[in-house]
């Protein structure tokens, strides 16, 4: 049996969350939270367990505060995020990402399928390592 990956997806743009929860359900591997508040998205997030936590940058210093608060769960600790910034120029087609504070990030010029593979390999296993012994001669 598979269980649903589980990701709170937090940002007050309501177009945004639903374009962005209806491509990553519409695989039928994850399971979406929205929350458009940070301070709702707090009280979710320990009874919620998200595998993932989708966050908009805007907000920087209430997205760290929040990071900061969930990491101090210990339920929490190891879930990863990953900030989606929005990109004031539409014009700009260019995937840009990288990494705030050490966490990943992508631009919200991304396309939905790239942010849906971009999702699937985080939440994806590590393959096993493989241990390759010597052949004796």
């Amino acid at each position: 049996m598979t269980f649903l990956k589980k990701i709170l997806l937090i940002d007050h743009e309501p177009k945004i969350t639903a374009l962005v929860r209806r491509a990553l359900e519409s695989t039928g591997r994850f399971l979406v939270k929205v929350e458009g508040d940070v301070r709702l998205a707090q009280h979710a997030a320990p009874w919620f367990r998200p595998d993932l936590v989708l966050l908009d940058a805007a907000g920087t210093s209430e997205s760290e505060d929040l990071n900061r608060q969930l990491q101090s769960e210990p339920t929490l600790k190891d879930t990863p995020f990953l900030y989606l910034s929005g990109n004031p120029s539409a014009e700009k087609k260019v995937m840009t990402g990288g990494f705030i504070s050490g966490y990943s990030f992508l631009a919200a010029a991304v396309t939905l399928d790239d942010l849906v593979r971009f999702v699937e390999e985080m939440l994806s296993p590590a393959p096993p390592m493989q241990v390759h012994s010597k052949a004796k001669r």
